[in-house]
């Protein structure tokens, strides 16, 4: 048996529901497997792991998406477009859970002959459009890392990139809709060849395209795992490791050498923060279904074994939780980890009051520890210091505040001071 599009995505398509497909040819099996395939109640697990609670989920994330995105893409703010999209991206997979992955288990629970042909009539179209926003958020996550690193590391092409930000992100849509929109074309409603009766008389099944070597194998197989599942991990996991990395590196420098603080810099840092724990959130939550994607690429036969197709089960039912719960816990991170997203969001909820902005000061004990410039010019600051101070210096008291050497020493000590104020 095989499942719609792949069973290891974010949204998991357990076989035992309508999402399981049939082959009108297939041999048929004894009474008993006859039996159970035509009752498709889902156990109590199922019940209140993917009705109950990813259906709560999917609400809050639906929610909280919706808050983002009408903050994010409202607010005029550029360096936050990406997460605007992949909110609203995100609140579009919210919406489709229930229809899509809760009805598939309520529908059995409660036993409606009718509530089943209106699932089977919808499911096919929601399903692609489903996984295919799911790719574009993929996608998003990747080019809000992708120029994230570019600001990080001050690359060239960064302005290029910044001023193509549409265009980028329509060219992922569009890939998106190569690599998962064409799984319309592979789910049709059959008849049970069980000869079964009541919710499960009918069944999703797949077309005759499956069957077609370059496409079932080659394309749906191979190329959709890679490009959907296996490459965006790594790019992911390799441009989050450069960010760090870089971070680190900066912050190293910027001890060294005790330079005064910046408001901008510190929005850059902060954002950046912000999208490294995105991009976390999306690997932990994506590394079960890289490993049940591998399983079924080495062996698909044992997926639908007797002794693993619970635990494969159960592990599909995961990730499809895990990958909402990840949505709606966005808005909690957003405003946990960046202040700005924090008072846009009061702002919009009318629970907070209008942001002023502060002006940092470094104080003057501040300045004394963390003098400006190198090693070498602390030095030189300090006998100019001591040539202005002592009493055999040759510069004459009218045009000592006018000397080298006391531009110097004034610049040493208020560099701090015009610099962090904001």
């Amino acid at each position: 048996m095989d499942l719609v599009g792949n069973a290891s995505t974010s949204l998991g398509e357990p076989p035992d529901s309508g999402y399981l497909l049939v082959n009108s040819e297939m041999d048929m099996p004894s009474q008993e497997l006859i039996n159970a395939y035509c009752d498709l109640t889902p156990p109590d697990r199922r019940w209140y792991m993917v009705a109950v609670a990813g259906t709560s989920l999917s609400i809050i994330s639906l929610i909280s998406n919706l808050i983002i995105a009408r903050v994010l893409l409202s607010a005029k703010r550029g360096h936050f477009f990406f997460l605007g999209l992949l909110a609203l991206s995100d609140a579009f997979i919210s919406s489709m859970y229930g229809p899509v992955i809760a009805m598939d288990i309520i529908k059995e629970r409660l036993g409606y002959i009718w509530l089943t042909k209106i699932y089977l009539w919808y499911v096919g179209t929601m399903l692609a459009l489903c996984h295919t926003a799911m790719t574009f958020s993929c996608y998003l996550i990747i080019l809000g890392t992708l120029e994230r690193l570019l600001i990080t590391q001050k690359a060239a092409c960064l302005p290029s990139f910044r001023r193509h930000r549409g265009a980028w992100a329509a060219f992922m849509g569009g890939l998106a809709l190569i690599f998962k929109g064409t799984m319309y074309l592979e789910v049709t409603v059959l008849k049970n060849p069980y000869n079964c009766t009541g919710t499960a008389e009918y069944v999703a099944g797949m077309t005759q395209i499956v069957e077609n070597y370059f496409y079932g194998d080659i394309f749906k197989f191979y190329i959709r795992n890679l490009a959907t599942v296996f490459v965006p991990f790594l790019v992911l996991a390799y441009m989050n490791f450069q960010i760090v990395r870089t971070l680190q590196q900066q912050r190293h420098s910027a001890e060294m050498f005790r330079f005064a603080c910046s408001e901008h810099k510190r929005k850059v840092r902060s954002a950046t923060r912000l999208l490294v724990l995105v991009v976390c959130g999306y690997l932990v939550a994506n590394t079960l279904n890289l490993f049940v994607t591998a399983w079924e690429y080495v062996d698909m036969e044992s997926t639908q074994s007797e002794d693993y197709y619970e635990i494969y089960e159960m592990l599909t039912d995961i990730i499809s939780v895990l990958f909402i719960f990840t949505c709606a816990t966005r808005l909690f991170v957003y405003c946990s980890c960046n202040k700005e997203i924090r008072d846009m969001v009061l702002r919009y909820l009318g629970g907070g009051e209008k942001t002023v902005k502060k002006r940092y000061t470094v104080s003057t004990s501040q300045r004394t520890r963390l003098p400006s410039g190198t090693p070498f010019d602390r030095v030189a600051v300090a006998v100019a210091r001591r040539l202005m101070s002592g009493g055999g210096s040759e510069i004459p008291l009218k045009e000592e505040e006018h000397s080298p050497l006391h531009s110097v020493v004034y610049s040493n000590n208020y560099t701090s001071k015009d610099v962090c104020q904001i």
